[in-house]
């Protein structure tokens, strides 16, 4: 099993709608796909067809390690296996400050964590697990990271990402991650978005992936009416974008996976 983190130096960036989608996807291609939410929003139950925050995940083993966390596993009619956060009290609201606050310091204090956590899920060799963090730097995104075998960054082209963008690349270069950028919710209409796009091939060169998401109002509209975007529009560019990006991760979990077959062969 592969894993890859998904996550982005600013907030609204799409990486939970891109990493529902490309679980989805993904499995179209015949990977096990497991998207595992490591962020204390737990919204991740809503892009899974549910209207109600998750009450048990991942969070469940921080706070009760006598838990099985694996219960709180749900699978949608794609076969995709979802864990989300989980912690939403009875209310839906989630744990208090205290708890909240003991629990980052639980996971700054265990940074291999999550990765120890996923060694244990037993998924077939080219399998996937995906991670969904809330905006870098934080430590749910650094516990991403550190399980991680491949970093997908998502950039939404606004200013704010290009100015944070050096920081996240200089930790991840010293960190040895293989990593891939990914530009998401662009519009080739905005000039701002053509001259942030131009600034981003240059900065990245290869880590840039040819296949940037294009803005689409369809995409909110989907998760409100609990359908899949690229089952809803096909043909839509930003449906045919994700095809492309998940194409490519596709390529990339084999090749990564054939070594390791060569070698037990």
């Amino acid at each position: 099993m592969k894993t890859i983190a998904i996550l982005s130096p600013v907030g609204g960036a799409g990486r939970t709608t891109l990493t529902a989608t490309l679980a989805g996807l993904l499995m179209a291609r015949k990977h096990a796909a497991l998207v595992v939410e490591c962020d204390p929003r737990n919204v991740l139950t809503f892009y899974c067809g549910l209207r109600t925050p998750a009450r048990k995940g991942l969070v469940t083993h921080i706070v009760s390690q006598t838990d099985d966390w694996s219960d709180a596993a749900l699978q949608t009619e794609d076969g995709v296996l979802w864990l989300p956060w989980g912690g939403a009290r009875g209310d839906g609201r989630g744990p208090d400050a205290e708890s909240a606050a003991a629990i980052a310091a639980a996971l700054h204090e265990q940074p291999n964590w999550l990765r120890h956590l996923l060694a244990r899920v037993d998924l077939p060799g080219h399998g996937v697990a995906l991670i969904d963090t809330p905006t870098w730097p934080s430590v749910y995104a650094a516990q991403a990271v550190a399980a991680a075998d491949l970093v997908l960054v998502v950039l939404p082209p606004q200013p704010l990402a290009c100015a944070t963008l050096p920081r996240l690349r200089s930790e991840l270069k010293a960190l040895g991650k293989e990593t891939v950028y990914v530009a998401n919710a662009a519009s080739p209409a905005s000039q701002l978005h053509t001259d942030i796009l131009t600034l981003l091939r240059d900065t990245l060169g290869a880590e840039l992936s040819v296949y940037r998401v294009h803005a689409d109002a369809g995409i909110p509209e989907s998760l409100a009416r609990n359908e899949s975007f690229v089952h809803a529009a096909p043909h839509s560019q930003a449906a045919h974008d994700m095809q492309g990006l998940a194409s490519w991760l596709s390529s990339w979990i084999h090749s990564a996976y054939q070594p390791i077959a060569g070698k037990r062969a």
